[in-house]
């Protein structure tokens, strides 16, 4: 006799079950653990920053401050720093774990001798050993061991020329005036006049934009200052009565200018030199820079 209906959909029903119970217990497995605590590093805000002092196993510590607004390199030279990288390292501060762990068996995360100390402030954060596993880093604070992103260690420099500035002028140095061996740019009573006078076709926005490219140079990189006799010098003086001397070390196969208040060099592709060495041009213009190799006088 045939077995009941009900009876021949029990194998399939049971199939069900259990495909069921294994996809609850994946996604339990899976799901973020939503409940588990996590462990601030710090309580002090970034804005409310100050100090920032980095320590690098056989390098020489570096030192920022804030000024104001902006961050400064006071140590080991004095120099403008770079605002977002200044940013990066204070990031730390924001950054959780989802575990803490007492402060005990350094040596198991490399930490007895850390590589890197980040000090903001009062606060110290200890780099160590990075876990094969979470790909995660220890790091040390208040007697606390934390497990926390990759980013936060690839922020600290290798050296202090990392978190130079390299905007060629701060944001609140304006210039006033250009003199260049072959041509000068002076602001008078607001409007910009150029000696000798440009050809009829550059305009007063011409010029502008030429000014503006100087003020916004933005440099590839910046590197140790050498002592290398300059093509040319450029004069500039600033708005607050300041003067800068540009020296232009170099315009092929990269544009490097160094500043006679900085104590490194600043590096451009060569094609910055077309637009800044050559006098303000009319935007459909092409120039070569007119660098003269003589020595200024």
């Amino acid at each position: 006799m045939a077995p009941p209906q009900g009876m021949k959909r029990d194998p399939w029903i049971n199939v069900a079950l259990l495909a069921a119970v294994g996809a609850l217990a994946l996604f339990a497995y899976f799901k973020p653990h939503q409940g588990d605590p996590e462990h601030r590093l710090s309580a002090l805000k970034a804005a409310d920053a100050r100090h920032i002092r980095i320590e690098i196993a056989g390098s020489s510590p570096i030192a920022l401050e804030r000024a104001q607004s902006e961050w400064r390199l006071t140590a080991p030279f004095a120099a403008r720093a770079d605002s977002f990288q200044a940013q990066r390292l204070l990031e730390i501060l924001e950054a959780s774990s989802k575990d803490r762990f007492t402060a005990t068996g350094l040596a198991r995360f490399d930490l007895n001798e850390p590589y890197a100390r980040l000090i903001i402030d009062q606060q110290a954060f200890s780099f160590g050993a990075v876990n094969p596993m979470s790909r995660e880093q220890y790091v040390l604070t208040q007697q606390g061991i934390h497990l926390v992103s990759l980013r936060y260690g690839a922020a600290l420099p290798k050296n202090a020329l990392q978190l130079a500035s390299k905007q060629l002028f701060a944001a609140e140095e304006a210039p006033v005036a250009f003199e260049f061996r072959e041509f000068r740019l002076s602001q008078q009573d607001g409007k910009w006049r150029l000696t000798p006078p440009p050809p009829p076709d550059v305009g007063p926005d011409d010029v502008n934009r030429w000014v503006d490219a100087w003020r916004l140079a933005t440099a590839l990189a910046v590197q140790p200052r050498s002592n290398r006799k300059p093509l040319a010098t450029i004069n500039v003086k600033l708005k607050d009565g300041g003067d800068v001397t540009l020296s232009v070390l170099q315009t092929e196969p990269e544009l490097i200018i160094a500043r006679s208040d900085q104590p490194f060099e600043y590096q451009f592709a060569a094609a910055v030199a077309q637009r800044l060495l050559a006098p303000p041009a009319a935007e459909s213009t092409k120039q070569q820079p007119q660098i003269n190799t003589d020595e200024r006088g």
